[in-house]
């Protein structure tokens, strides 16, 4: 009984935070209360679940400029994964019997993934001089088609500093793969995710 009134007394206290910590706007409002009390402590601690809050929120915006549908095939859940300062944003799309899976790996805007990116973005192009490797430009962006392993893979490197990678699946060949990402507005989700819009 005892550790059934600790429970409950925890989840008390723990339930308002949480739904606290949904609303970015009473998070600022917190912090700044803890700026004007010369409270720093308090003040970073709650700008951090900020921040927290506010990369959801990229992150769900992001998920929803990955188009419903394209070219015929219509996309699944959106799925987001953070870990070590990386976010990825998965969506499966099938259509025909076929199944593409495109994910965007990265932080945008002042991302970590910047200098990583470009690194990556410069073996690719040196390795699209291997066989079943195609180095291009698409939508103005540097992009390599690999068809070296037998199925159909497309990265680009984004602006942002992000990578957007577009797979093939259940025989997608590589056209309908470069078709498909061509249909994705890439331009559109590399200047949302630059802040440029």
């Amino acid at each position: 009984m005892r550790t059934k009134s600790i429970l409950v007394g925890f989840l008390a206290l723990v339930i308002p935070q949480l739904a606290l910590a949904e609303d970015v706007n009473e998070l600022f409002k917190k912090v700044n209360t803890y700026i004007t009390e010369q409270n720093y402590p308090k003040a970073l601690e709650e700008l951090s679940w900020a921040k927290k809050e506010i990369e959801k929120l990229n992150s769900t915006k992001i998920g929803t400029l990955l188009p419903a549908t394209v070219n015929g095939f219509t996309g699944g859940e959106v799925k987001v994964q953070s870990a070590l300062g990386f976010d990825s944003i998965e969506r499966d799309y099938t259509g025909n019997g076929q199944k593409i899976s495109v994910s965007v790996t990265g932080g945008g805007a002042g991302g970590a993934m910047g200098g990583l990116a470009g690194l990556a973005k410069m073996g690719m192009m040196m390795g699209g001089q291997q066989p079943g490797v195609d180095s291009f430009r698409l939508d103005g962006r540097t992009a390599n088609l690999d068809t070296s392993s037998g199925k159909a893979e497309l990265t680009v490197f984004l602006d942002s500093g992000s990578i957007l990678k577009v797979e093939g699946q259940k025989g997608v060949d590589a056209a309908a793969l470069k078709s498909f990402a061509e249909g994705l507005k890439i331009s559109n989700l590399d200047n949302y995710m630059r802040g440029t819009k």
